[in-house]
């Protein structure tokens, strides 16, 4: 005999559910994070900062940074994403650690969200200080710098709303996960 299913507006529905999809979100965030890291790794080898000022063109200062802390920032992400498989599997089996974990989780990526919002702004403006002046006096410069800006804008409307978004959805989860009925679930 098969234990009964939880009705499907049950507390338990609800963290299974939860923890289910975010093991599947942590699963695929791994496979990412390391194929982001060979790529890292691949440039290193490329030195994409070299070959701009081998051809003359101007480095801005966030594609150094980038190309600085390209692999750290890989490995960070990583990390975040095997700590998200972990604080998941916690949750789904129940354990308060696994509540907790989760609960971080949610708030550092809500924050992480929010706080790379100047560095998309900075590549932007970086992407456009490595045209030449010269070009961008002539008609079809003042065309492309029409439309870096309005790509700079709509990225940062884009990046703004989904961490808006994302912090939403997030400070709702925790909300929930804190609710009583929640929190008599876990050991």
């Amino acid at each position: 005999m098969t234990a009964p299913r939880p009705r499907p507006d049950s507390p338990l529905r609800f963290i299974d559910t939860t923890a289910k999809l975010s093991l599947l979100m942590a699963v695929l965030s791994i496979l990412w994070c390391l194929c982001q890291i060979v790529v890292v790794v691949g440039l290193g080898h490329l030195d994409i900062v070299g070959w701009m000022q081998g051809e003359g063109l101007p480095v801005p200062a966030v594609f150094f940074w980038l190309g600085r802390h390209a692999a750290l920032l890989s490995l960070l992400m990583l990390l975040a994403s095997v700590g998200l498989l972990v604080v998941s599997w916690g949750l789904l089996k129940h354990r308060e650690w696994g509540r907790i974990g989760f609960v971080m989780l949610l708030v550092l990526i809500a924050v992480a969200n929010l706080a790379v919002i100047p560095l998309v702004d900075a590549v932007m403006l970086g992407l456009q200080s490595v045209i030449p002046a010269d070009i961008l006096q002539s008609e079809q410069g003042r065309e492309l710098r029409v439309q870096l800006l309005v790509g700079r804008w709509s990225l940062l409307l884009l990046t703004c709303g989904s961490a808006l978004v994302i912090a939403l959805l997030h400070g709702w989860l925790v909300i929930k996960l804190y609710r009583p009925e929640i929190r008599r679930i876990f050991s």
